[in-house]
């Protein structure tokens, strides 16, 4: 599982002034939110027991692209299994008390069995009903999670695709073969908004582009323009699905809501990640991340900075086409200005080490120099275990 916040999220990070210079910084692998929007994002695909999906994280990136556009911070969470889900819920339900807006957006498989809805981690498996209830996660604890606060609460499925265990034979009394899709959701939350991808029973299409038809309307209709009202939105998203699918998908809301919920295009969409842009190149200076050096100092001849683990290249980091490239797990790029950013004192690539601890990098640039070189923070459980300063101007 790769976990990150986008890299427009407000991150309580880096030596911004001299008098922190060697000082320790701590971080919880979440930062904590007192108030604004919050957006948790999960995005599976890589499923272990079940077919695979196809557009699940790109629908992810977009989803956490529109809503930091909407001046949300976001939490990116892609190929999760069951705990690390769990996990995510818990940090998300921790930090969310005090937002204005609370919003968690799914995209991936999901199941309905004794009328129950289930959002599938990537280890979800179905040998037993016990090792299917353990491994699948209830959208029960998505609302849970959204219960927490105080504000607005949105939760955004887009999971309602052909049920992967429905010829499962020794859960056949749990899984109704002639349902489709997901069913309707009973709570008691005040100011709650379910957004269905589709209508209760009914599938949802993965789409035959880079995203579902749900994911391109959802992100189209709410970044058109300066200001737009939730509920007007919602009407548009729905004309456009049924528009792209040719009536066969019909998008479903339920709850209510006591105010009129507004949102603003705080910045534009940033463009989507880049998953095939070129590579860094296989010579570069090596970073064991688990013994790394605590400060390192390169001239511009770097070539590339590799990032191992146990021996094997993990990430590698570079500069390509005029701007900086990581590569491995999760490709990202960003542009100069994206480590000039003086409102997020740079921007960061949060990631799992191979021992399962929670690690980022932190990419800055001095803004107010504009021949400054590329300074890059290896954090590992929240500590910071080395500084490079690597003599890349962007």
């Amino acid at each position: 599982m790769l976990v990150r916040p986008y890299r427009w999220g407000k991150q309580l990070m880096r030596k911004a002034a001299a008098a922190l210079v060697g000082t320790v910084l701590f971080l919880l692998p979440f930062s904590a939110v007192a108030d604004g929007k919050l957006a948790l994002i999960i995005g599976n695909a890589a499923y272990d027991n079940v077919l695979p999906l196809d557009n699940p994280p790109r629908d992810a990136d977009l989803a956490s692209r529109t809503f930091a556009a909407l001046g949300f911070e976001t939490r990116l969470v892609l190929n999760a299994d069951a705990s690390e889900m769990r996990t995510a819920l818990a940090a998300f339900r921790q930090d969310a008390v005090d937002v204005d807006v609370a919003a968690i957006f799914f995209a991936g498989h999901g199941v309905q069995a004794d009328n129950v809805n289930y959002l599938l981690a990537t280890d979800t498996g179905a040998a037993t009903r016990a090792v299917f209830e353990e491994t699948a996660v209830r959208m029960e604890e998505f609302l849970e999670a959204l219960g927490a606060s105080s504000g607005v609460k949105l939760l955004i499925v887009d999971a309602c695709r052909d049920n992967p265990f429905a010829a499962t034979r020794s859960l056949e009394k749990l899984f109704n073969p002639d349902a489709s899709g997901l069913s309707r959701v009973n709570h008691q939350l005040s100011d709650l908004m379910v957004i269905y991808s589709a209508q209760p029973n009914h599938l949802a299409y993965d789409g035959d582009g880079q995203n579902s038809p749900f994911m391109e309307a959802f992100s189209s209709v709410l970044t058109a323009q300066e200001e737009v009202k939730l509920t007007e939105a919602l009407i548009d998203i729905t004309n456009f699905v049924r528009t792209r699918t040719g009536d066969k998908q019909l998008p479903y809301t339920e709850g209510t809501l006591s105010v009129h919920l507004q949102l603003t295009l705080e910045r534009p969409l940033q463009t989507a990640m880049p998953v095939d842009e070129g590579s860094c190149p296989a010579d570069g200076e090596i970073l064991s991340l688990e013994a790394p050096d605590r400060y390192l100092e390169y001239d511009h001849d770097l070539q590339a900075l590799l990032l191992t683990d146990r021996g094997n290249t993990f990430l590698e980091v570079c500069v390509l086409n005029g701007a900086l490239l990581v590569s491995g797990g999760f490709g990202q790029t960003y542009s100069p200005a994206d480590l000039r950013n003086p409102d997020d004192g740079g921007a960061g690539y949060y990631f799992k080490t191979g021992g399962g601890h929670d690690a980022h990098l932190w990419f800055y640039a001095d803004p107010a120099n504009p021949d400054a070189t590329v300074e890059i923070g290896l954090y590992v459980n929240g500590k910071e275990r080395s500084w490079i300063t690597t003599g890349w101007a962007l």
